[in-house]
């Protein structure tokens, strides 16, 4: 059986959340080229929503309504709905991971029942979040 880890990224702390999130006012970046921050939003909003919850995600950072899915690329990363309006609106710089994988293009659509059931059923695919909870904050405000 292949193994594949997919990387949680842009969950970001507030009262709510679970320990050890990152603050997103430390991914804030003054001289985010707009290049990387256009591929890195397109890249997020072409994610296949995979799970849909109750409510919404209200924005750290100006309090907009953020939505309520999850997203993947299938082969990479999961990340929140709203973690598209945090690179576009407040010049969020994720890592540098996520950039190499988005300046690739867009995501390829993901089939979202045979993504459950690698990850619920048959366990091949697996979500892990220990990357994202351990990244030093500095390491995302350089150019």
């Amino acid at each position: 059986m292949n193994q594949k880890t997919l990387r949680l990224v842009g969950y970001w702390d507030d009262p709510s959340a679970p320990d050890g999130w990152p603050d997103v006012h430390a991914f804030l970046a003054d001289n985010l080229p707009s290049e990387e921050r256009d591929a890195v939003a397109a890249y997020l909003r072409s994610g296949t929503v995979f799970v849909a919850s109750a409510g919404f995600s209200i924005c750290r950072l100006c309090g907009v309504l953020n939505g309520s899915t999850e997203l993947t690329d299938g082969e990479h990363f999961v990340w929140p709905e709203g973690l598209g309006h945090y690179v576009e609106s407040h010049n969020v710089r994720l890592p540098a991971e996520v950039l190499e994988v988005a300046r690739r293009g867009a995501a390829r659509p993901v089939d979202p029942f045979a993504f459950e059931r690698a990850l619920f059923e048959t366990h091949e695919l697996t979500i892990e979040e220990r990357w994202w909870r351990s990244l030093p904050a500095t390491d995302n405000q350089s150019a």
